[in-house]
């Protein structure tokens, strides 16, 4: 940009001098007369008037400007102080509401309004501090309002879906969240409330087809298999009187997720209450191998009653030979060992076990495994029953989301709301641990 200035000044100064050259080259007298006087100048010191005269104007418009702008000077002035100061309230109002502090950040916010009232952060602000303060009412008339605004709509409706959550209203939030997919039909957010809301229609019998062919275009295959799975398991519970529906929606259910376990031993449950064994173990060996779990190996055992211990031991390397280098496995291995009375095996497996971390299950069954094999050895006993009552319990239902624990598997999170993320964990272990080595027996 400098080239381009320094061309300018070098015309202007050039004209400048052309001037200077061509009077001095060819100079004259002017004659002006008015109101009866004559005055006789070069023509050189015409121009000098001129300019100084051009000058002087310049100068008196620039002043005069200057004075004139006074008061629209001090009034944005006033209006950028307002600004500042409103600024400061806006952030001192989050830093409020990040510090959970709602109280202070509501009237923060109330004195940003009077500074700031067309600001859009005023608003959202506003519904978030009341929202933490539990004041529905007011919450929702700001999210209504920032849902007329074209740039805060999403926001809006965003706190609005929120509210008919806590409201238990899975109907307006069904609405909501069809308005939220025609503005941002590519958030996943959005899908996955679009999901979690089915689930909770489904459970309390509500259920309204919500357009869900967007979210099932840009969901995962198994995401969106597993969702379908849930809902049908959700309309089977609710026709357990009839035998035949039942069976046939867990069916349908297992065939498009077949690791969900709760689905598999009722799914075959219902084929043991018929007397089609053969059918049952099917399903119970596609579900154990993809997704191993004590609860599947009992409901293997429950359709062979007759057996003793030993021959139900030998029973279960059938189901559990399926994912040989499983946690699971190694902790039904163990038990059925215990009970056999194959003190070696059981030994192994917990060792195993115990390996990647102690825990209160394998503690205690490692006493017992001492107890029934050296009932004299109380020290060493009370060894493991002392390590048992000191180690953490690891094994259990846990949410993918917020990893609260569950009692046991649940369609939806009790705490964080989170849609088919229960899980069952089992000794530092989870479903993206690489598998691990399977035990020598002894």
């Amino acid at each position: 940009m400098r080239w381009i200035y320094g061309t300018q000044l070098f015309f202007k100064l050039a004209t400048i001098c052309a001037l200077a050259v061509f009077l001095t080259l060819y100079p004259g007298t002017v004659a002006l007369e008015w109101l009866g006087y004559k005055v006789d100048m070069p023509i050189a010191v015409l121009f000098t008037v001129f300019f100084i005269f051009t000058a002087l104007c310049i100068l008196f418009h620039h002043v005069w400007r200057k004075i004139w702008g006074i008061p629209l000077r001090y009034f944005q002035f006033l209006q950028k102080r307002r600004q500042i100061k409103g600024e400061k309230l806006l952030l001192e109002s989050l830093t409020a509401i990040a510090a959970q502090q709602p109280e202070e950040a509501q009237s923060s916010i109330e004195l940003a309004k009077v500074l700031l009232p067309n600001h859009p952060l005023t608003v959202f602000i506003a519904a978030q501090s009341a929202h933490m303060l539990k004041d529905s009412a007011k919450a929702i008339g700001y999210f209504e309002q920032m849902a007329q605004n074209p740039n805060l709509s999403f926001l809006g409706l965003r706190g609005l879906i929120l509210q008919a959550k806590e409201q238990e209203d899975w109907i307006k939030a069904d609405h909501l969240l069809k308005q939220a997919m025609s503005i941002r039909p590519d958030s996943p957010w959005v899908h996955q409330e679009v999901l979690k809301n089915q689930i909770q229609l489904s459970k309390v019998g509500q259920d309204m087809a919500i357009t869900t062919e967007a979210v099932h275009r840009l969901l995962p295959k198994q995401e969106w298999h597993k969702h379908q799975a849930i809902l049908l398991w959700l309309k089977a519970e609710k026709s357990r009187d009839d035998l035949m529906a039942f069976r046939k929606l867990c069916q349908k259910a297992h065939d498009l997720s077949p690791e969900l376990i709760i689905v598999a031993i009722n799914l075959a449950q219902a084929w043991i209450q018929t007397e089609h064994l053969s059918k049952a173990q099917r399903v119970l060996e596609s579900t154990y191998k993809l997704n191993p779990h004590r609860d599947l190996a009992h409901a293997w055992l429950s359709m062979v009653t007759d057996l003793d211990p030993i021959e139900r031991y030998r029973h279960l390397e059938k189901l559990t030979s399926l994912a040989p280098s499983h946690p699971e496995t190694w902790w039904v291995m163990a038990e059925a060992a215990y009970e056999a009375k194959l003190w070696g095996q059981a030994r192994s497996y917990l060792n195993t076990i115990l390996a990647y971390g102690e825990n209160q299950s394998a503690c205690r069954l490692m006493a017992q495994v001492e107890e029934g094999e050296y009932p004299g050895a109380d020290e060493k006993i009370h060894g493991w029953w002392l390590r048992a009552s000191m180690a953490p319990k690891q094994e259990g239902w846990f949410c993918n989301d917020c990893l609260s624990p569950s009692e046991k598997w649940q369609s939806v999170c009790d705490h964080c709301g989170a849609a088919g993320q229960i899980e069952w964990r089992t000794f530092g272990w989870s479903s993206k641990t690489p598998l691990l080595v399977k035990p020598t027996e002894e």
